[in-house]
């Protein structure tokens, strides 16, 4: 079972999350696809110097663990959701 969140709920969170990181003046994207929201946005010079290059985590046990520490924040009701 699903449960769509309201997308102004996805979008509030994933901006307090990503507050304080990476340099949206460089380039930012919102994307909403139904029922979760991506925020993108570029590094800062001194983050990418000290993250080195991007690396594409999804389907792996890195993805997992950074899903479970976010889990924690969303409303108890919507712990389990996973998209």
């Amino acid at each position: 079972m699903s449960i769509a969140l309201p997308v102004e709920f996805l979008r509030k969170q994933a901006f307090k999350f990503i507050e304080g990181v990476g340099d949206a003046s460089l380039g930012q994207w919102e994307e909403y696809t139904g029922y979760a929201f991506h925020l993108r946005r570029r590094l800062s010079s001194d983050e990418q110097i000290a993250i080195g290059d991007v690396v594409d985590i999804r389907d792996t046990d890195e993805q997992e663990r950074r899903w479970l520490k976010v889990r924690q924040h969303l409303p108890e009701q919507h712990r389990d959701f996973k998209g």
